[in-house]
Order: structure tokens, then C-alpha cells, then sequence
């Protein structure tokens, strides 16, 4: 780089990382209740609502979707959606989310951003936006760079990362921000590639994350990551356009894209808000592994869809 008309130059090196997978989680407890409990419990699943509630999400009258759904709102809600301003009436919203976990990123800055970018993604499809026409702002934050090739091998490969995704995608960063200083004495942020993907939408075709109605079919529309733990892009799109054509056929009325908390988490808080529960037979591990990409929805109707597995139905009674 020139900076005060001066070349600067440094070396980086890409570490490898731990052979395992990076997606599988341990959560605590001797039955299947205690689990669930404790996965709900957990800093990164727990509902934020007391601290949301602190903020207005209404200013301006241009809010389509506000941060929690459902009667009793308490289905968390997974993206911003805003109608956008003008003098007259207009159905056209900016619809935005983001994606980024940590423990991912640390084990991989490389596969963190990849996943980064997809999180993103599928939020907003999983909400009744096509992802094609996505544009991106990416906030990097990483610990001081210093002379070693290891400290600037992060950030390279977390914008590998991102640029692989942003290829195979079609979906370009079109700005963002980066902040080197995240060391303190011997304590160094982890590797941080955020992405905050937006595109526009209907709002009439915007979709809550909070189940509708007893005796609807829950499926879950997986993605499977390939053998090196990337994203499968071409099967992202393929189920991401297939979900998007659903909702617009009025076929799935609520989804949410799985997350930190896996299945077991998107279930539940599909649950809460309007009081309706679900009766699903699922494995543990797709209950509460990472699935980054895969969206739980809730449909009408028979989903024909090789991607779509049907995991059991919506009742009347408020239990999981």
C-alpha cells in the first residue's frame, strides 16, 4: 500500500485450521427438556427483548415488521424491513439483515465470512425477499497487525472468504469499514468479517418468523455444506429461490433461517408468539448443530422440493 507517498508492504500467512467440525454443538443436560432449556438459555440464542425494548423501532411510521411477532410478540424477528420514504404511498421496503458468528470465525476467519455472507442471506429470503439483487456492507474488526505473517493472514482470508461468496453468489460489497486496533495488552478481539446484506421488497409479500396457524406442515429446507465445510452455493440458490417462490405463492407463511441455536432454537421462537406449538421428529444433531443457510419453514401445503424435509406439524397446544 502508498501512504504519504511511501510503500509499505506485509507478508501474510493463512493458517490452517483444527480438523473437526466446526458446526456440531454440545449443549448441557441429561434429557431432551434439559437441553432445550439450556440451549435457549445460552448468551447467543436468549432473547434480547429487554434490551430491545429500551429502543424505538417505530420512528418515522416506516416499520413493516417490528423486532419481536405474533399476538403475545415474541418471535423474534430476523431482519429490519422499512417502507421506504417518499411524498406519496409506497408498498416498496428496504429489507436488511446480518450474519456473523464468532466461534466460527475463530476457528476459520475464512469459513466465518463465507457463512457470514450466507447468514445474511438467508434471513432475508427466509422473510419473502429475493436474495439476487442483495448488496452488501461488510465491518471487519480484527486484532492489531503486527510483524508476524499470522496477524495478517486473518484478515486476508476472511476476505477470501467473503470474495468467494460474493463470486459464486452474484452478490457484490459495495462498502464497509475495518478497525485493526482490536488488541488490548494480551487480549485480541476475535476475527470479525460481519455482513449486512440489504436488498428491496414488497412489503405486502414480507413474511413473520411466527408460526400462523395449528395443523400446518413444518419442513426444514437444509443445506448441506460440502466436505471442506464451505457453503454448497449452488444448492443455496437453488433453495433459496425455491423458498422465495413458495412464499410468494402464498405456500409458506412464516420461516426463519437456523442459526447459532440450530433447529431447536428456530422452532421455539417460532412458537412464542402466537402460542401455537409443534409436534416434529428430528435427531439431536440437527436440532442443535450450526446449520448456516437452512431455513425452518411453515407451509399450507405438501412441499415437493428435494432440499425440503418435512419435520412434523403446527398444533394447538403450547408445547415443543
Amino acid at each position: 500500500s502508498t501512504a504519504a507517498g511511501a510503500k509499505h508492504y506485509a507478508q501474510a500467512a493463512i493458517g490452517a485450521v483444527e480438523e473437526r467440525d466446526p458446526f456440531r454443538r454440545e449443549v448441557k443436560g441429561g434429557t431432551l427438556r434439559e437441553k432445550m432449556l439450556a440451549n435457549l438459555a445460552d448468551d447467543n440464542v436468549l432473547s434480547q427483548k429487554g434490551l430491545i425494548e429500551m429502543f424505538d423501532s417505530t420512528i418515522g411510521a416506516s416499520t413493516v415488521l417490528l423486532p419481536f411477532g405474533g399476538r403475545t410478540q415474541r418471535s423474534e424477528t430476523q431482519v429490519s424491513v422499512q417502507k421506504l420514504p417518499t411524498d406519496g404511498y409506497t408498498d416498496t421496503a428496504s429489507i436488511m439483515a446480518f450474519g456473523y458468528n464468532p466461534f466460527l470465525a475463530s476457528w476459520s476467519p475464512y469459513h466465518g465470512a463465507a457463512y457470514a455472507v450466507v447468514d445474511a442471506a438467508a434471513k432475508v429470503v427466509a422473510a419473502g425477499a429475493r436474495y439476487d439483487k442483495m448488496r452488501y456492507s461488510y465491518q471487519e474488526y480484527f486484532e492489531r497487525m503486527t510483524k508476524s505473517p499470522r496477524t495478517w493472514g486473518k484478515p486476508l482470508g476472511a476476505l477470501l472468504g467473503a470474495l468467494k461468496m460474493q463470486v459464486e453468489l452474484g452478490l457484490p460489497s459495495i462498502g464497509g469499514k475495518d478497525s485493526m486496533s482490536g488488541t488490548f495488552e494480551q487480549i485480541n478481539v476475535p476475527p470479525m468479517l460481519m455482513a449486512f446484506g440489504i436488498t428491496t421488497v414488497d412489503a405486502g409479500r414480507v413474511i413473520s418468523t411466527d408460526f400462523k396457524k395449528a395443523g400446518h406442515s413444518i419442513y426444514l429446507v437444509r443445506h448441506t455444506p460440502l466436505e471442506n465445510h464451505m457453503p454448497d452455493t449452488g444448492a443455496l440458490k437453488r433453495n433459496f429461490d425455491f423458498v422465495s417462490s413458495a412464499i410468494e405463492s402464498g405456500k409458506i407463511v412464516s420461516g426463519y433461517a437456523v442459526g447459532f441455536g440450530g433447529v431447536a432454537e428456530a422452532l421455539a421462537k417460532m412458537s412464542f408468539g402466537n402460542g401455537i406449538g409443534a409436534d416434529v421428529e428430528v435427531d439431536e444433531a440437527t436440532l442443535f448443530d450450526n446449520s448456516y443457510g437452512s431455513i425452518v419453514v411453515e407451509s399450507t401445503e405438501p412441499l415437493d422440493f428435494p432440499a425440503a424435509e418435512l419435520l412434523g406439524h403446527t398444533e394447538a397446544e403450547e408445547s415443543l
